[in-house]
């Protein structure tokens, strides 16, 4: 029986389309909840980019919610990947833009929160319905 490395749990329940993404930051950070907040239960990655972003966005134009427990889960992720020198280091990674296929570093490419692709600053509008883009 093969078992994934315990953090991609937590990548998994982000990284799924199925669900809208703010349900799925809902339903990831109760079960790190429910888990005691283990540390298992966070995200890096391109999950972390999509989730810090999100959370930055949302608290921008004042649309999160009050919870302390999303508060403390995007804390708690960020932590664990190196805090700011971590963030640093995931910025400079480069990716390429699904819209252009052009390689960017993450500082300066964007994150659609629906299907979590990374696209350019050239890109027409949302690549998914009714969903958001980050970064």
């Amino acid at each position: 029986m093969t078992t994934n490395p315990p953090r991609l749990q937590g990548n998994r329940r982000l990284l799924d389309p199925a669900r809208p993404f703010s349900e799925r930051v809902t339903r990831l950070v109760r079960d790190w909840e429910d888990d005691g907040r283990a540390a298992y239960r966070l995200v890096d990655g391109r999950a972390l980019l999509a989730l810090y972003c999100w959370h930055l966005d949302a608290t921008r134009r004042g649309t999160v919610d009050d919870d302390p427990a999303t508060t403390a889960y995007v804390a708690a992720a960020f932590a664990a990947n190196g805090g700011a020198d971590g963030w640093d280091a995931l910025l400079r990674e480069r990716a390429d833009c699904t819209c252009h296929g052009q390689s960017w570093r993450l500082e300066n490419i964007s994150i659609c929160l629906g299907c979590l692709r990374y696209v350019c600053y050239r890109v027409d509008g949302p690549c998914c319905p009714d969903a958001r883009i980050v970064g």
